[in-house]
């Protein structure tokens, strides 16, 4: 059976229940709601077909999710052939986005929303065969699916109306509008601590979709089941990064990482130069590796042709294709650019074998003539690439064709990520962060988080981990050991530089093998952990000794760079700037202070996407959007209407 021809049937299946219109749910007046048919799932066929059907739904937000991620954060800038429904995003001027932008619609979330809703209310838990409760897996499934269409809804719009039932006609106008805050606060509620164990060893697996031969000789794609659903311990730890609980949040995402019988490690994939002279990069084991079919953790599964259902449009968005005459629609910011190039790639060298002196080696001119795209951070470089394209004079209609020719090899048609591992790892960091545990936090960016790693963390931080409001959180120090493999070294005299000085020396053309654990900031930027100009940069204000306070606003400085060189245009930079900015309200030197954001932290970076400056000695937001600056200040701290969306019953009542 085709993968298409099982969601077909599957959503069927969930919209049994009478579903006319969940449009009309947001519109004040509506006359239109789900009718409560009483009905019971009480069938293991039952279950399996909706959890399909909602993965059905997942399809149509996919796109959107990403697209709304990236295009109100501070890393991608509309080109010349932008579709209108782009352009009106990109102008912030939310309020004025037509009924018909195809991003723009929230009834799609609530129809995943929804349908969760109904499942959870009405399938039979305690229905048992071979001592087991057949059906708790996807009962617990769909919460997951339904925290996390909550959480990108509220992302996406502010404040949304919550409800934890199916609507009908008589719960309809009484969600309670929450901020993502207290969603997150809201849905932990629902969550047993028993269901982590039993999803553990029963979480849903229907083998493999897909995989079809097709007339034409080819076959669709296959996915393995157990990939399109979201692990517990991850949609917990984002639930609580959201809650502001922190302790929590990194003792999910660490057990999910690193817990009992698990080692999800780094990796030591990476893009380098390969000599000296940075004129030889001929190592990338980022992107194919990352990025290709076994980086993922969980994804949403997309139809590889309109026939089959829904697609992604992402390729043509990003990419010059034939489909789109080579327009590209959305590219990197002067803010990517500027964050990649403001990175100092380190070398790192040996004098020889008896002597263990280490010295650090840097591109030497970041504004020489090396391509923009490698200068500094190469993960910008190996994920875009940019070329022209020249057509013979006596191509017709050549004129039709952009020359500029934009590859984004992040992209894969066929299966939207939800996680991967770079991003559980990015979010463990902020988790312990804000634990109060700044060194284990940039451990994870410099060095990767092994047992070495460990060992060199001060006492002081250590100790502070076995309370955190209450919660000892030491456990988050349990990692493997880094595993080492060997690597080939060939040993010459070579004229080095350092200081501004050559020197001939006996060294070697040599990379540092980490084996199993790296740090993420050495995915582009070299041999990060011998690097002594990457460390946790704080102002000592004329000898200050700076405060824990100091340190971990800090390390959020270089922790949402990271996010920005490692997850670039994925759909995570609006919720990671804005997540942060909640962050940095709580300390006491902040604007922001006491409220629900630090509103300059988000405003100032997303102002400064078109304007910001490459140069490392010239302040990077000294040029912004002024105008688009205020909006997104607002009163500096409350939530602030301009970062988000307009639901339709918002609009409603101001027309």
């Amino acid at each position: 059976m085709k993968l298409k021809t099982i969601f077909s049937i599957a959503l069927a299946t969930t919209l049994v229940a009478g579903v006319t219109s969940c449009e009309d749910i947001l519109k004040v007046d509506s006359k239109t709601y789900m009718f409560d048919y009483q009905n019971t799932l009480d069938s293991p066929v039952d279950t399996v077909y909706s959890v399909l059907g909602v993965i059905k739904n997942l399809q149509k937000i996919a796109d959107r999710t990403v697209i709304l991620g990236e295009i109100r954060g501070d890393l991608v800038t509309i080109s010349d052939h932008a579709s209108e429904d782009l352009r009106e995003l990109y102008s912030y001027d939310f309020g004025s986005v037509k009924s018909t932008n195809k991003y723009d619609q929230a009834v799609d979330y609530y129809a995943i929303i929804n349908n969760c809703n109904f499942f959870i209310n009405k399938v039979d838990t305690t229905f048992t065969r071979n001592q087991k409760q057949v059906m708790k897996g996807e009962y617990i499934t769909m919460l997951c699916y339904r925290a996390w269409a909550y959480l990108q809804l509220a992302q996406i719009y502010g404040q949304v109306p919550y409800f934890d039932k199916p609507i009908t006609g008589d719960n309809a106008a009484s969600g309670v509008k929450m901020n993502i805050k207290d969603l997150a606060k809201t849905l932990l509620l629902d969550f047993k601590d028993e269901f982590i164990s039993y999803y553990d060893r029963y979480q849903p697996n229907y083998g493999k979709l897909g995989g079809e031969t097709l007339g034409d000789g080819s076959k669709t794609t296959q996915h393995e089941s157990k990939d399109l659903f979201i692990p517990i311990r991850l949609i917990l730890g984002d639930l609580c990064l959201w809650a502001e609980d922190y302790a929590h949040a990194a003792l999910y995402y660490h057990d999910f990482l690193a817990g009992d019988n698990r080692a999800v490690t780094t990796g030591n994939n990476t893009v380098m130069w390969l000599t000296y002279d940075f004129l030889n990069m001929g190592s990338d084991r980022y992107v194919g590796t990352i990025f290709g079919n076994n980086g993922h953790i969980t994804y949403i599964p997309m139809e590889a042709d309109k026939y089959s259902g829904e697609v992604s449009d992402l390729e043509n968005i990003f990419c010059s294709t034939e489909d789109n005459y080579y327009w590209y629609q959305l590219t990197r910011s002067k803010a990517a650019t500027a964050i990649s190039v403001r990175q100092n790639y380190c070398y790192h060298a040996k004098r020889n074998p008896s002597n263990r002196f280490e010295w650090p080696e840097y591109i030497p001119d970041k504004n020489a003539e090396e391509e923009i795209l490698y200068r500094g951070d190469l993960r910008l470089g190996s994920v875009m690439e940019n070329s022209e394209v020249y057509y013979d004079d006596d191509d017709n209609n050549s004129s039709n064709y952009g020359t500029d020719y934009q590859t984004l090899n992040k992209i894969n048609s066929e299966k939207i990520w939800l996680y991967r591992k770079d991003v559980v790892y990015l979010r463990l960091a902020e988790a312990l962060n804000r634990c109060g545990l700044p060194q284990t936090a940039f451990a994870v960016l410099k060095s990767g988080l092994c047992e070495e790693t460990i060992d060199s963390l001060s006492q002081v931080e250590k100790t502070r981990a076995t309370n955190v409001d209450g919660v000892d959180i030491s456990a988050v120090y349990s990692f493997p050991r880094r595993s080492f493999q060997k690597s080939s070294i060939t040993w010459n005299y070579q004229t080095l530089r350092t200081g501004g000085s050559t020197q001939e020396v006996y060294c070697a053309e040599w990379n540092t093998s980490f084996g199993n654990t790296i740090g993420i900031h050495s995915r582009g930027c070299g041999d990060a952990e011998f690097d002594p100009n990457y460390t946790i940069p704080v102002d000592t204000l004329g000898g200050r000794v700076p405060t824990l306070e100091d340190s971990i606003r800090a390390v959020e400085l270089r922790l949402i760079d990271e996010m920005a060189l490692e997850t670039c245009f994925e759909g995570y930079r609006f919720g990671d700037l804005m997540r942060i900015a909640m962050h940095r309200a709580a300390d006491p030197s902040s604007p922001g202070y006491g409220g629900f954001a630090e509103n300059d932290f988000l405003a100032r970076r997303v102002a400064a996407r078109d304007k910001a400056v490459m140069d490392d000695n010239v302040d990077f937001y000294r040029d912004m959007d002024t105008e688009l600056y205020t909006k997104l200040l607002g009163d500096g701290k409350s939530l602030n209407k301009a970062w988000f969306l307009v639901l339709p019953d918002e609009k409603q009542a101001t027309e």
